[in-house]
Formats: C-alpha cells, sequence, structure tokens
C-alpha cells in the first residue's frame, strides 16, 4: 500500500514507520467555489460589523418572519368582500354620501397600435346628508386589469361646474381619485370626472360556449363602490369596425347579494360611424352593488399589450420564496462539505491496540459516526454497568432492531439524545458552526418559509385552491426544502482539532481489530466487544451480538420474560395498527353504496349553460340489436320541444347527463349528435361526477321555441347480473335521472309530457325472462322495483311529469331487460361480483370489526389475566383500534342516509358493540400476569 509517494512501513519525514496515510478529502470544485464564496462573505461582513452587525441582520430576519406570520393570521389584503360585509354596509350607507344619480359615458375605440381605448366620463349627483362630516369626494377605479395596466389618465375634473386640481392616488391595482372642496360638504353637488383607460379587452373564453374570444367585462362602479345610489345610467359608444366583430351580442346587468339581472343589449343610436348602447336603472341600489356591461370580440380584434409589472409580481411572487430555498439547499450543502467539514488531525494514523484513556463506548460511537449500532454499544455499555432484568430486556431489544431499516428514525434519536452526544461538546471533541452565513441560514430558511405560507393563505382568498393546485404544491415542495436546508445547517457539527485525533485514535483502534481478526474471536465479556460492534456494518453488528446473547443464554432468558416484545407480539401490534388504518383509508375513498345517488340537479350544479332551455315535450325513442361483435347495442334518440330563453349571462347549451355506469359496467356511451331545428350544433362529451355528460357549443343567442334532438349510443349495454342465484344477461338503461324536470324548468315554464319507447330487435323480444319492465328506482332506495311492459313486443311509456301516478320525476325513468347468460357478448360475472363485493363493503366492514371486536371481549372475558403473549396483544390491541376505525365507518355509511333505511340501526349496533368490547378487553387486560 502505499500514500504520498512513500511505500507501505517507511518512514518519511513527517510521518512514522507503519502509519496509514489519510489524503484530504476532494471536493468538487462546484463545492470549492460556493464554499469560498461563501467564506468571502463571511469574511466581508465581519469586517464590516461584529456583533451589532449580526444582531441587525437577526433582527431582519425576524421582522421578515414577523410578516409572514402577519400574511398567515393577521387580516386579509384585499379581500373580497362577505355576504355579511356587505348587508353590513347597506345599514351604514347613510354615514357617507348617497348618488342621488350616477351617468357614465364610455366611448370606445382602437387605436393606431391596434389596442384598445376607452374614453370615460362621468358625473354623479352628489347628496352629503346630516350625519355625514366629509369635506371630499373620493371616487375608486380599477387600474390593473387580467395582468394588463389600463393606465388610467384623468384628463379633466370638476365639482359644481368648477374645474378643480384632483389628487390621483395610484396603489398596485387601483386608483383614488379624491377631490377636496377645502371645506364641509352638505347638501347636493355635482362631481365631473374625464379620463380615459388602455387595454381594458383581455383574451378569454366564453364561460358557456368555451369559444376563444377577446373579452370587455366592466363593472362601472368600479372595485370599492360604497354608497347608495338612486338612478343609474350608462351610455356606450361603439365605431362600427368593432361592432361587426362582436363574437357575441353584447350585454349588461346589475347585481347585488344574490340578486341579479341581465339582459342583452340592443342598438339604441345608430350612425354611419357608431352604434350606441343605452343600459338604465331607476331602482335604489344598496352600497356594493354591482352595474356592468360586457363586450365580445372575435379573436384578434384587438393587438394585447405586454403584462404589466404588478402581474408578474402576482405569478413570480409565489415562486420567490421556493427558488431562495433551492438556492439555500445548495449553498448549505456546499457549506456542510468545505467551510463546515470536520478539522484535520494528522495526516496519518497507526494501529490502536486499547481504548483512548479519555474515551467511552458511547462517546466513541458518536466520534466514529456509528450512528445505527450506537443504541446497541449504549444499551451493552449500560448492560455491564447493572445488569438488572430492564437492561437486559433493553439490550437483548436491541441487539434485535440494529440494522433493521425501521429501526432508523429511533436509531437516530437515540443517537442524538444520548448523554454521549452531549459531552462531546462539552469535552471540546466537537463544535457547533457560528457566523453571519449560518444564521441566515436559519432565519432566512424559517422567515421565507412563513412569507410563502402567508402568500397561499393570502391567495386562498382570491382563488379556489380545490380548483388550482399549483398554491398548494409550490408550498409544500416550500416546505420540504426548507426542512432540508435547517436538517443540513442544525446538523452540521464538526470535529474540532482534539476531536479530530480522537477520531484517527478509533481508525487504528479499528485497524488492529481487523487485523486481528477481533469479531471472530470476540466474547460476550470481552472489553473490547463494543468497539468491535460500533466498527461492524448495523446488520453483522445485530448477527454478533445475537449469537454472543444466545451462547450466554441471555436471549432465552429474556423471551420467557412476559414483558419482553418478541417479534410475533410487534407484528400483532403492527397489523392491528394497519387493519385500522386500512378500515380509515377505505372509508374515505371508496363512495359508499348506502348513500343516495345525486340527481340530476346536483350533477349540474354550477355548469354554465345548464339554465334557459325550457323543455316542455320529451319524446325519447329506443332500439336493441345486437351489434356485429355480438354485443348489446342501444341506439337513443331524445327529442326535446323547448323555449330558449334570452338575457341570461351564460347562453343557454342543450345540457345533458346520463348514468352509464350500473354494478361497475361501462356500458361505453357515446354522444353521436346534437341538432337545432334539424341543424348540427357542435357539442362535448365529457365526465361529471361519475356521469356521462354532453353540452353543446352554441356560440350566441338562440331565443324562441325550438326542436332540439340528441342522439347517443350505447356499444356494450349488457351486463352479467345475478338474480336468484342464476346469472343473466341484463340491460339496465337509465333515460332520466331522478329531478330531470329540475333543469328544465322555467318561471313560465315546466315539462308537460313524456313520452318513452323501445323497440326490440325481431327475435330477442322473444328471449325476455325475469324482472324485465320500466324501472321504478328512487336514488336513496337499495331494492330495484321494476314494472312490467303492458305491451313487451312494443314497450311505450306516457305520462305527465306532475301525475301522482309512476313514474314521478323524483325517480329514475328508464327499462331493464334481462335474457338467458349468453345472449351477447361482452357480459363478466368477476365485474358483476367485483361491484358487489364493493357494495357489500359499507356491511361488512362495520359488522365485521363488530364480530371480530365480540370474539375478542369473549377471550378476554374467559381467560382474562391468563393471556400471554401474542395472544394477549391480539385481544388488547383489536378492539380498541377498531373502535376508533368504527367512527369513520359510521360516517361512511350513513352520511347520505335516510332515517327509515334498515341499515342505519345495523351500523349504529355495529358501532356501539365494538366500542363496548373495547371496554371489556381494556378492564380485562389491564394488569399483566407472570
Amino acid at each position: 500500500m502505499t500514500g504520498g509517494g512513500t511505500p507501505d512501513g517507511a518512514a518519511s519525514l513527517d510521518r512514522p514507520a507503519g502509519s496509514v496515510p489519510m489524503p484530504p478529502t476532494r471536493q468538487t470544485p462546484v463545492y470549492r467555489w460556493l464554499s469560498a464564496m461563501l467564506r468571502r462573505l463571511e469574511m466581508w461582513l465581519r469586517s464590516r460589523g461584529g456583533t451589532g452587525l449580526r444582531r441587525t441582520i437577526q433582527v431582519f430576519w425576524a421582522v421578515l418572519a414577523g410578516i409572514g406570520v402577519l400574511l398567515l393570521v393577521g387580516p386579509v389584503i384585499n379581500e373580497p368582500l362577505s355576504f355579511e360585509d356587505i348587508t353590513s354596509s347597506a345599514d351604514d350607507a347613510t354615514e357617507t354620501w348617497i348618488a342621488r344619480s350616477f351617468d357614465a359615458d364610455y366611448t370606445l375605440e382602437r387605436n393606431a397600435d391596434g389596442r384598445l381605448e376607452a374614453t370615460v366620463v362621468e358625473t354623479i349627483e352628489v347628496l352629503f346628508t346630516d350625519e355625514t362630516s366629509e369635506s371630499t369626494v373620493e371616487r375608486v377605479i380599477a387600474t390593473q386589469y387580467e395582468g394588463h395596466d389600463l393606465a388610467l389618465e384623468l384628463t379633466a375634473a370638476s365639482l359644481d361646474g368648477e374645474q378643480v386640481e384632483a389628487d390621483v392616488r395610484r396603489g398596485p391595482t387601483q386608483t383614488t381619485i379624491v377631490i377636496d372642496a377645502g371645506e364641509q360638504l352638505t347638501g347636493d353637488h355635482r362631481v365631473s370626472l374625464r379620463y380615459t383607460l388602455h387595454d381594458v379587452a383581455y383574451v378569454g373564453a366564453d364561460r358557456s360556449s368555451q369559444r376563444p374570444q377577446q373579452i370587455l367585462q366592466w363593472d362601472v362602479f368600479g372595485p370599492d363602490w360604497s354608497h347608495a345610489v338612486a338612478e343609474t345610467a350608462v351610455r356606450i359608444t361603439v365605431p362600427q369596425e368593432l361592432a361587426a366583430s362582436y363574437d357575441r351580442q353584447p350585454s349588461g346587468g346589475v347585481a347585488w347579494l344574490l340578486l341579479s339581472d341581465s339582459t342583452t343589449l340592443t342598438v339604441d343610436e345608430a350612425t354611419d360611424d357608431a352604434v350606441v348602447y343605452t343600459l338604465d336603472n331607476d331602482q335604489n341600489l344598496p352600497p356594493h352593488a354591482s352595474f356592468w356591461f360586457t363586450f365580445r370580440f372575435a379573436p384578434d380584434t384587438f393587438t394585447m399589450p405586454p403584462p404589466s409589472f404588478v402581474f408578474w409580481v402576482q405569478v413570480i411572487g409565489p415562486f420567490v420564496p421556493l427558488a431562495l430555498l433551492a438556492i439555500s439547499l445548495l449553498l448549505s450543502v456546499a457549506a456542510r462539505r468545505v467551510a463546515w467539514a470536520d478539522a484535520r488531525g494528522r495526516e496519518w494514523f497507526v494501529p490502536e491496540s486499547a481504548p483512548r484513556e479519555e474515551g467511552t463506548p458511547p462517546l466513541d460511537a458518536r466520534l466514529a459516526r456509528a450512528v445505527r449500532v450506537a443504541p446497541l454499544v449504549d444499551a451493552l455499555t449500560a448492560y455491564r454497568t447493572h445488569r438488572d432484568a430492564r437492561r437486559t430486556r433493553a439490550l437483548v431489544r436491541a441487539a434485535r432492531r440494529t440494522g433493521r431499516l425501521g429501526d432508523l428514525p429511533a436509531a437516530w434519536s437515540r443517537y442524538l439524545g444520548a448523554p454521549a452526544w452531549r459531552e462531546q461538546f462539552a469535552l471540546g471533541l466537537r463544535r457547533v458552526p457560528k457566523g453571519f452565513v449560518r444564521d441566515a441560514f436559519l432565519g432566512g430558511t424559517i422567515a421565507w418559509t412563513l412569507v410563502q405560507w402567508g402568500l397561499v393563505r393570502q391567495l386562498s382568498h382570491q382563488v379556489v385552491l380545490s380548483e388550482y393546485w399549483w398554491p398548494l404544491a409550490v408550498v409544500a415542495v416550500t416546505t420540504l426544502l426548507a426542512v432540508a436546508v435547517l436538517a443540513v445547517t442544525l446538523s452540521a457539527r464538526p470535529l474540532t482539532r482534539a476531536g479530530a485525533l480522537a477520531a484517527e485514535h478509533l481508525r487504528g483502534q479499528r485497524l488492529h481489530l481487523s487485523q486481528t481478526l477481533a469479531a471472530e474471536r470476540i466474547t460476550a465479556k470481552d472489553r473490547d466487544l463494543p468497539y468491535v460492534l460500533m466498527f461492524q456494518p448495523p446488520r453483522q453488528a445485530r448477527r454478533l451480538m445475537l449469537r454472543l446473547l444466545d451462547q450466554a443464554g441471555v436471549t432465552e432468558k429474556v423471551f420467557a420474560d412476559p414483558d419482553f416484545v418478541t417479534g410475533g407480539r410487534l407484528a400483532v401490534r403492527v397489523g392491528a395498527v394497519l387493519l385500522a388504518a386500512a378500515l380509515i383509508v377505505v372509508a374515505f375513498t371508496v363512495p359508499a353504496s348506502t348513500r343516495h345517488d345525486p340527481d340530476h340537479f346536483e350533477i349540474l350544479d354550477d355548469v354554465e349553460g345548464d339554465y334557459g332551455v325550457y323543455v316542455s315535450d320529451v319524446d325519447i325513442d329506443a332500439t336493441l340489436r345486437t351489434a356485429a361483435d355480438g354485443r348489446a347495442q342501444l341506439d337513443v334518440v331524445e327529442t326535446l320541444t323547448a323555449d330558449v330563453d334570452s338575457n341570461l349571462r351564460a347562453i343557454p347549451q342543450i345540457t345533458r347527463v346520463w348514468r352509464d355506469r350500473v354494478d361497475g359496467h361501462d356500458m361505453q356511451l357515446t354522444v353521436t349528435g346534437m341538432t337545432v331545428d334539424g341543424a348540427e350544433v357542435p357539442f362535448d362529451q365529457d365526465r361529471l361526477k361519475g356521469y356521462a355528460f354532453a353540452q353543446s357549443r352554441v356560440f350566441d343567442e338562440w331565443p324562441g321555441e325550438h326542436t332540439l334532438t340528441v342522439s347517443y349510443t350505447l356499444a356494450d349495454a349488457a351486463a352479467a347480473a345475478q338474480v336468484d342465484g342464476q346469472w343473466r344477461d341484463q340491460v339496465r338503461w337509465t333515460a332520466l335521472l331522478p329531478w330531470w324536470t329540475t333543469t328544465w324548468e322555467g318561471v313560465d315554464h315546466e315539462p308537460e309530457h313524456l313520452r318513452v319507447a323501445l323497440a326490440v330487435e325481431d327475435g330477442l323480444d322473444q328471449q325476455l325472462i325475469g324482472a324485465s319492465g320500466w324501472i321504478d328506482d328512487l336514488p336513496h332506495r337499495p331494492e330495484r322495483p321494476v314494472v312490467p311492459f303492458e305491451d313487451p313486443q312494443h314497450p311505450t311509456l306516457d305520462a305527465v311529469p306532475d301525475d301522482e301516478d309512476w313514474p314521478s320525476a323524483s325517480a329514475y325513468v328508464g327499462t331493464q331487460l334481462q335474457f338467458a347468460a349468453g345472449t351477447f357478448a361482452g357480459p363478466s360475472q368477476q365485474e358483476w361480483l367485483g361491484a358487489a363485493a364493493v357494495a357489500s363493503l359499507p356491511i361488512v366492514l362495520p359488522v365485521g370489526a363488530a364480530v371480530i371486536s365480540l370474539l375478542c371481549a369473549l377471550a378476554a372475558w374467559t381467560a382474562g389475566r391468563r393471556l400471554r403473549g401474542v395472544a394477549r396483544d391480539l385481544v388488547r390491541w383489536l378492539p380498541p383500534l377498531l373502535a376508533v376505525a368504527q367512527f369513520p365507518l359510521l360516517g361512511w355509511t350513513t352520511g347520505d342516509m335516510y332515517d327509515d333505511d334498515p341499515v342505519l340501526p345495523v351500523a349504529l349496533l355495529s358501532a356501539g358493540l365494538t366500542v363496548a368490547a373495547a371496554v371489556v378487553v381494556l378492564i380485562k387486560t389491564r394488569r399483566r400476569g407472570r
């Protein structure tokens, strides 16, 4: 072996004969460069100031952390007004001035650069009541809009006809124009403003048709209108060239709280150059009302501006802490590898036959960084000091755990928590790094993480985090990076010069024990046993210690001790915890079959465009046939007579939803077409809350009476079903979901006629068996009753939805057809069995948990304190954990259950019996016998 160019065993000027060289660790160029940069920064800061500067920087991090805490728990900046905020502001309307009238004149034009400009003239008749004591009139206007800087230019302002110099206060997202009269204002006054807004349009899509557009959507009152208004009038002038670029007719309206009204704007005046729209309201409006208009233009009508600076701040801001912490992690690792590395001792070491005089096995295990073996060394040292039963059990337990993957967290905890770890610092063998850089890693990491959490909390009031996942993802990654930086920084405990020399001694001792084959000849009483263990790989150390304990008879003695937790007992405890956790996971992830299925209205809730198509007559024709591949195919055509409304914010669309998955079988529903008065219209098909969903994409208003058709195909309509112990091929077709009338109703409209007709291919009608007929199924009813067809060859159902006779609008409308097994290709018995198993879980799991708990309680009652080992742990651990799991299972099973559901008492009884069994076993097994 050679080192430093000197043959092994040969003495040099610097080291003795027989020594082993220790060349310094060579770091990567990147780490060396980063560490050198950090050192230069540390030296530069120290040259500029000592303790005072360091305290100042620490105060800076504390202030930044305080800002993060304020963002996290303090008031929300620019929080949207809540329902209570608005209703309470209406009570205080007389505390500020009232607008007797609000008149606004908007002139739209496209400038030479192709960008949209709006010139606005506002005239406000202001009344200052006796309760007010103000000398100013403030008008707040949004100046950041969908990422654009509107660059507001105030060109004129007047009070009672006199030109005044207004104070324009520009904020990040809005501008406040203040007109100061210089004295308290009373009575009526007239305020006039003239200003220009730039780039008011933005690129978006119609909420209903999903068609790309350039949209001008504006609230004339602005973002902070806290005044009551008696009359409002808005006039919008649009050049003819822009009017020709409409993608949808303009609209406008008024809204306050849950009340709103909208209308399609019609041309009030027209010239060769422009068209004029007028929107009036003569009703009193409370504070914080909204008076809006929307113009939708075809794409590329305007040249869009680049995003504003505020936009980039809002977009990039949440990622700044993430980026800084990523850089901090790299720098902290570089500092740990170089700047905070262990001190250098000698560049060689020699074999050592004896331990250090100042050392102890636990202390030396920390110097040797034997993390996974240190607990075993500690237990062995404690056992040799005082050989009582507790320390004997601890030694055997430590020997059995050493080297196992599951013991790693506990090994680290015992490694750092032992007195020997702290003793290193008391003896000066290790040190805690200090300085400006370390303060930055610690203070900056905590501060930026708090700021990140605060930003997300503030952002959560502006966006729905259930729909926009990235803020939560960013804060999760930021937190993980912060934990990593803190772990690297706080765990940096480099060896001092004395510690490095002690570590060199341990290297020499390891070499000596290796050369003398100590691991093969060691005995349980040997003085060097702790050092042989700490120098072995963890698994080899475990095997060596267990062999020595077996030879000494210690293991057999400990295993006979009832207080010792064996592998079997540990497996029982872990298994019980995992079983309870699995039940809880199932309760939160698997849909419960005992809950009622969502109805038509619940599924389509919040779907844009589902309202405004009022259907009066429903005719549904279906044809069942055998496809070329042998599968059952059902072709359906729905013909609807409907009256389509106008003056709605969202364009009314043909919206349909179907149940296409029954008993775990996907019937492969495909919508083949939608027509309006015989003309094809575009549509999208998707899935919504577990149901097949389709919606047309009509691009503009289409009011009036129309005939609509929707056609679709179930390409694999038949599924396997077990009925009275026999397998059958079953087609269960749901034409309409419960409460199908809800979204087709209007104020003066409701469905009046329903007709469902089913034609069966020649020959198939002769093969119908069993419960074939019209389904009479409610969403919450576990039974599946069927009304037989009056004419099986030509089944047709005619009904009026509001009839008391079946079918009612609250039930499913459709058919169930049963055939002999093998009639069609495709039905799978395994598919039905799997769905049945999942459907039975809400009953099987609570009842099964109760049965297991009762059996354990019976064993505890009869055997009691005589139970030992695995049997005792099984009886004692299972019922309490199953009782804990019964609570989420109970909520899962009964979440949407009706009071008369027969499953309800079963679920309640199961939970009660499990809790009672848990109490019994805890009492009967509370003391361990010997």
